[in-house]
């Protein structure tokens, strides 16, 4: 099957410009993503989807595929990720014939994906039937306890709220880490989104933390996790 990794990576960044080429430890963001889909022996291809000549310049020398520079007006802050999915395999198809069986998007602002967790949701859409797989980790602050803007008060988010006086009673929830999602290319024609009807996980364990880097902050934070957290570790053995 051909298998193919699509790194969106636009210019554009309210939090930090041209976020996805910063220096992370040394290395550009994207570098991140790259490399560990380069690396997979179960990916064919890897494409950078971007409206920057700079990052293209610099996606390129790190071995990746930019066929095409990316329209502004799929590129700006409102501008969904199935879009740019897409695009790019639109032109793709219309200009090289290429049609993957398999797609897996791999967001540039998650450096510290699990390589394992990746071809495990690789192999787990090939062998179940399933028309997306996506990592997930289990909610900690979790919605029952939220509350909903209610004019100049709030509101519990659930009315019964105080039933849930302790974590365990609550019912076990998931959200998408944003690191990996391998999905079937005809979902798009078949469902009309990269979701489909049915959705499994991969879960990522408690040990290992997800990095989503949105400003500047989270940017440190992983920079820190690489550079130190194994060394502090040791000292907890």
């Amino acid at each position: 099957m051909e298998i193919l990794a699509i790194i969106p990576a636009r210019e554009g960044s309210k939090g930090i410009p041209l976020k996805n080429i910063k220096k992370l430890a040394g290395k550009p963001l994207i570098s991140y993503s790259i490399d560990i889909a380069k690396k997979s022996k179960l990916i064919n291809r890897v494409v950078v989807s971007t409206d920057s000549k700079k990052i293209a310049s610099i996606a390129q020398k790190l071995g990746a595929d930019v066929p095409f520079l990316r329209p502004k007006n799929i590129s700006k802050d409102n501008s969904s990720t199935q879009d740019t999915i897409i695009h790019a395999l639109n032109y793709l198809e219309n200009n090289e014939s290429y049609i993957p069986d398999i797609v897996i998007i791999l967001q540039p602002t998650s450096p510290l994906r699990s390589m394992e967790n990746m071809n495990k949701a690789i192999r787990k859409l090939k062998r179940e039937k399933a028309d997306i797989v996506l990592e997930i980790s289990k909610i900690k602050s979790h919605p029952y306890r939220s509350f909903l803007p209610n004019g100049k008060f709030l509101k519990p988010f659930k009315k019964n709220f105080l039933k849930y006086y302790q974590r365990q009673m609550f019912p076990i929830q998931y959200y998408p880490t944003g690191e990996v999602y391998v999905f079937w290319a005809h979902n798009l024609n078949k469902f009309g989104n990269i979701y489909g009807e049915k959705i499994q996980g991969i879960i990522k364990s408690d040990k290992e933390v997800s990095s989503d880097i949105d400003n500047l902050f989270d940017l440190f934070i992983c920079e820190m996790r690489i550079k130190y957290w194994k060394q502090f570790q040791k000292q907890f053995r």
